[in-house]
């Protein structure tokens, strides 16, 4: 896998006017999210059309250090890394590379009887029925402590019997999302992370880049939180494709405006985002997402607002797009906040 450090990037910024009280009602949100900056925190960035026009942390990335929270600061996104993953199988359908409606089984050396029932579109959807490779890798013994990486997840996901016939339902599995950065690699003759860097952050000039457990420049440290004291929360495991981009919030809603603009992967790669998405039922009421079709990577509100969270080691991530496209919101944190997605909506609303 290519490591790409993270490179500056030019980031505008189009404040409130004088007299506008967002910025303030933008602050309160954050501090309301962590009412104490001595712990963990948070950081949050609203974007409009492609300008970051607020951004703001609050608490600290490292407690050991003291260091804080600033808007510079670099999360792991976490789930919310799925859009690129299925961006790029779009882009690679958009050239005749691929088509949704290829089976699995077409970018496996050895495939299991059940990949040939099985689509990219099953994949990216979540229809597919395959079990979680978190939960194959535990059943296993292989703990989220100790080493393992994309092909020990492979292999756990090709070794199984999915749980139910694909097509079926909407069932949420980091499975499939590693299983199609392999089909872009497969399609490609290209590392997934240095490809995702060629056909998205590089060309948007955006400050991103896709490492697994890798403490890049200006990382925050993640903790669980138990009875007031926090621990330490880290994992060795390296897969991709269901998640690992380390960014700010702030580049998170400059990427954002890929919605709007369809810069990269012209207006088929925008159609093909809500394209065939899928019912998920109540399955997120938990998450505080009580209806949505699940497309490219993204949940598709009955408002036509774009959603997706992301938890993974003691990160927690909130994006949110309006329906318009033309208003983004990211808040991050580095232990667990129950309200970040309450305090997404709440920017949203502010600033649309």
């Amino acid at each position: 896998m290519i490591v790409t450090l993270l490179a500056g990037a030019t980031n505008p910024q189009a404040y409130a006017a004088t007299g506008d009280d967002r910025e303030k009602r933008s602050a309160d949100v954050l501090q309301q999210l962590v009412p104490s900056p001595e712990g963990p925190g948070c950081a949050a960035a609203v974007g409009m059309r492609g300008s970051v026009v607020w951004e703001a942390g609050r608490g600290k990335a490292d407690l050991t250090t003291g260091r804080p929270i600033t808007s510079k600061t670099v999360f792991d996104m976490a789930s919310n890394s799925k859009q690129f993953t299925a961006d790029a199988v779009l882009l690679l359908a958009g050239r005749h590379q691929l088509a949704l409606s290829d089976p699995l089984s077409d970018f496996l050396d050895d495939p299991p009887a059940w990949a040939r029932d099985v689509t990219l579109g099953d994949l990216m959807r979540h229809t597919s029925g395959i079990t979680d490779y978190q939960d194959l890798l535990e059943a296993k013994g292989v703990q989220v402590t100790d080493p393992a990486g994309q092909e020990e997840a492979i292999a756990a996901i090709l070794a199984s019997q999915p749980e139910e016939p694909p097509g079926k339902r909407f069932s949420y599995s980091n499975s499939n999302y590693v299983l199609l950065a392999h089909v872009v690699e497969r399609v490609t003759g290209t590392p997934f992370p240095t490809f995702v860097q060629q056909q998205f952050f590089t060309p948007l000039h955006l400050a991103m880049t896709l490492s697994p457990a890798v403490d890049v420049a200006g990382k925050a440290k993640s903790y669980d939180e138990k009875d007031g004291s926090f621990t330490p929360n880290s994992s060795p495991w390296k897969q991709y494709g269901d998640g690992s981009v380390q960014t700010t919030p702030g580049e998170f809603v400059r990427w954002a405006d890929n919605y709007r603009t369809g810069r990269i992967g012209g207006k088929e790669l925008l159609a093909g985002v809500t394209a065939g998405a899928v019912s998920v039922g109540d399955v997120l009421r938990a998450r505080g997402i009580t209806e949505g079709h699940y497309g490219a990577g993204i949940l598709v509100l009955p408002d036509k607002s774009l959603v997706h969270r992301g938890d993974w080691e003691g990160f927690h991530s909130s994006f949110k797009v309006s329906p318009d496209r033309n208003t983004a919101v990211s808040v991050v944190c580095n232990v667990d906040s129950p309200d970040h997605f309450r305090a997404a909506n709440q920017l949203l609303d502010i600033w649309s």
